[in-house]
């Protein structure tokens, strides 16, 4: 099953993403070490880091009035930072998986089936 797993985290780790920090290596070590174990229980995965909050634009449809925000939607402290797309034997399996994910240290994980609409694979 195709599962996406939401990475949300805190406003203080998006610090920590910054190369000129003395906690970057520690940091981004724990989520290379993360994507890589991650790489070999689910080979086929996607994934990527997001830019920080502050850089996000956000479109909405009113009534058909388009509105543009800068910045991030969610009322919320923790803000998505990145994603994994990917096949798991299971949405349990999935969840231990994201477990060992940094971002549920600080923040949490959305882990989410993907819909199967049965439009087949992307090419």
């Amino acid at each position: 099953m195709k599962v996406l797993m939401l990475a949300y985290e805190a406003p203080e780790d998006f610090a920590l993403r910054d190369e000129k920090s003395e906690a970057f290596d520690a940091y981004m070590g724990e989520w290379y070490k993360f994507s890589e174990g991650l790489k070999t229980k689910a080979p086929d995965m996607s994934s990527a880091a997001l830019e920080q909050p502050s850089t996000a634009t956000v479109i909405s449809l009113r009534d058909g009035v388009r509105k543009v925000e800068d910045g991030p939607f969610p009322d919320t402290k923790e803000q998505l930072g990145g994603f994994f797309l990917i096949d798991a034997p299971g949405i349990d399996a999935a969840a231990s998986w994201a477990a060992d994910c940094p971002a549920a240290k600080t923040g949490f994980v959305d882990v989410r089936p993907v819909l199967d609409l049965g439009m087949g694979e992307e090419q």
